[in-house]
């Protein structure tokens, strides 16, 4: 008994010595330039060695992707719709005279990994209509809510000749950046070990000197560590940009959100021309779900494909089935009737408010040598309204001096009621309007 009791000490006490081993291994390791130059290594051979697969495989590492793509993808941002893989960014719809201010929750992880998915939340604001209202002596249309979505992207797949000299040629150019990384990462370790060993007890009273030494180190190690693996996944990115050496990336998202009014919309409403003025109320409540399709190639381009689905409360007002009426003593018609209006700005009809399905389609197009591109988009509506609208656009996008996008403008052209749907009222001889469109992401991408 006391052999046995002797023997399951020793296994403990074994045990806990390689606990300990094992986590002052990695005490130290973590403290130390070789294991960040080791861990960059292990990053480079994952992305060498990855399968060739028909002429689809790796090129440049999972977070050196995301970079990529937050550019290329962040060249069309027209609608809140469209995809942004930056914290934060701004989309202005004049047309509408809608402001959006969204916000990316999501939270880089800290192995090699792709984006798979994020949070964005949103605020949006029509102001244009305000000031607009406030001129002309008419009823704000007050517009305020919050968007919430959910955005789960595919894995990014890349193209390129099975037995050509890309994939060489980007594994020679890795290799030579991992080392030029580590030169430069040995360096500032050795310049920092030589600060550290000089600093004596009496430059920090009052604290202890290995103590102080111990969480300097950690704070070295753990931002330069950082630094260089941010530096290697954006030199990566870099080199793929300026060599072009593939044939086609390719992915796709899909995004569910839903849009939360504020405050209502009001509308002054009369049923007829006798009828007393009534106030009326509508919160345009959204529900929508996207899926986007994205390719680029250096030879043809970027190409985005969306299709899109919303449900949203809809109103008369919006829908065009009532008639406006002035103030100011003006002339207004109830499509019988001449009359004057004294009561404020109105509008005359039978209101009501009524779920409206939309199913959407959008093509875009923006060549590879060109920051000037194409979009279409075509939206059905169904139930109550059953409008069929279009929008053709050029999309514009300029860039920094690093080659980033840093605004997006697009120039519409907006088709309404292209089916005739809506009938005596004023739409029909509005059906034809100009719009523009500003999206502007910015802060740093969500990696």
């Amino acid at each position: 008994m006391g052999a046995r009791l002797t023997y399951v000490r020793f296994l403990k006490a074994v045990l806990c010595c390689l606990l300990f081993s094992c986590g002052l291994i990695v005490r130290v390791q973590a403290q130390t330039s070789g294991q960040i130059i080791d861990e960059i290594r292990a990053i480079n051979l994952k992305v060498t060695n990855w399968p060739n697969s028909g002429g689809q495989g790796m090129l440049i590492s999972n977070k050196a992707m995301n970079i990529f793509l937050s550019n290329k993808v962040s060249s069309y941002l027209s609608g809140n719709e469209d995809l942004s893989l930056y914290k934060n960014y701004v989309n202005i719809n004049a047309a509408e005279g809608m402001i959006s201010i969204n916000h990316n929750i999501h939270q880089p992880v800290d192995s090699d990994d792709w984006v798979r998915s994020f949070v964005v939340v949103g605020a949006r604001v029509n102001i244009a209509n305000a000031y607009a209202a406030k001129l002309v002596n008419k009823y704000y249309d007050n517009q305020l809510g919050f968007a919430i979505q959910k955005t789960w992207m595919g894995k990014p797949r890349t193209y390129y000749a099975a037995n050509g000299d890309f994939k060489k040629q980007m594994d020679a150019a890795r290799a030579l950046m991992v080392n030029t990384l580590a030169q430069s990462i040995n360096k500032k370790a050795e310049a920092f070990e030589q600060s550290l060993n000089a600093l004596k007890q009496d430059e920090v009273p009052g604290q202890n000197l290995n103590e102080v030494k111990s969480k300097l180190r950690k704070n070295f190690y753990a931002s330069l560590r950082a630094d260089y693996l941010q530096q290697f996944s954006e030199q990566q990115s870099e080199l793929m940009v300026n060599t072009a050496n593939f044939n086609l990336v390719a992915d796709n998202w899909t995004t569910l959100g839903i849009y939360i009014p504020v405050i209502p919309q009001k509308f002054m409403i009369s049923s007829d021309v006798n009828t007393p003025v009534d106030k009326h109320y509508n919160y345009p409540f959204e529900l929508f779900i996207s899926h986007t399709r994205f390719w680029e190639s250096p030879k043809l381009g970027r190409i985005f494909l969306t299709f899109a689905g919303k449900g949203f409360v809809n109103n008369s007002v919006a829908g065009g089935s009532l008639w406006n009426a002035y103030v100011n003593w003006q002339q207004g018609q109830d499509g019988i009737n001449t009359v004057v209006i004294n009561k404020g700005d109105r509008y005359i009809g039978q209101y009501k408010n009524f779920i409206t399905p939309v199913a959407t389609g959008k093509v875009v197009y923006i060549p590879s040598t060109s920051h000037v591109g194409v979009s279409f988009r075509i939206e059905k509506n169904w139930g109550t309204y059953k409008a069929l609208n279009s929008i053709i656009g050029i999309p514009i996008v300029l860039i920094d001096k690093k080659g980033v996008p840093a605004i997006n403008f697009e120039a519409q052209l907006l088709l309404q009621d292209m089916n005739n749907f809506l009938k005596d009222t004023h739409l029909p001889y509005n059906k034809t309007a100009i719009g523009l469109t500003v999206g502007i992401p910015f802060s740093k991408i969500v990696y």
